[in-house]
């Protein structure tokens, strides 16, 4: 839900991945604790980017301006605290290729470089679209404070 969003799409990806965690399970292995759980979710995320890419869902923003740079340092020295359901619902209304590249970086662990391969985009535009990513969250939390949502 974190990388697609749209609980449509996620239920398609959730029946494709699972079809595939049982149609392979003979191929996994054990690594320790954990690697079941590891492996499966390697799966669905992996076909949840196989699932925008077919859909052309991703799309990426590239380069920075001097007066975009300006701004994200001034939002995020605004930012007091975080509310995890507050980011949450911002995720759910980020562009899917800051999103991707968030939860990917984020909240899965994953280097600009294993990003970077898995997308098929360079290393800079993952940071990029990250930094972009942050910025649009803290852009939208102000937002909410302003308006006295938070």
């Amino acid at each position: 839900m974190r990388i697609l969003s749209d609980h449509h799409d996620v239920e398609d990806v959730f029946v494709l991945a699972f079809t595939k965690v049982f149609g392979n399970i003979h191929r996994f292995e054990y690594r320790g604790d954990q690697s079941l759980n590891r492996w499966i979710k390697t799966i669905v995320i992996n076909e949840a980017i196989r699932f925008l890419k077919a859909k052309n869902k991703i799309g990426f923003d590239e380069g920075w301006s001097d007066i975009e740079l300006h701004r994200i340092t001034d939002a995020e020295a605004e930012v007091d605290a975080i509310d995890a359901e507050e980011v949450y619902s911002i995720l759910e209304t980020m562009p899917a290729g800051y999103r991707v590249v968030f939860n990917l970086f984020a909240l899965e662990g994953y280097t600009h470089k294993e990003i970077s391969e898995l997308l098929n985009i360079s290393e800079n535009t993952s940071k990029s679209q990250l930094r972009k990513a942050r910025m649009y969250i803290i852009e939208k939390m102000n937002k909410n404070k302003q308006n006295g949502y938070t």
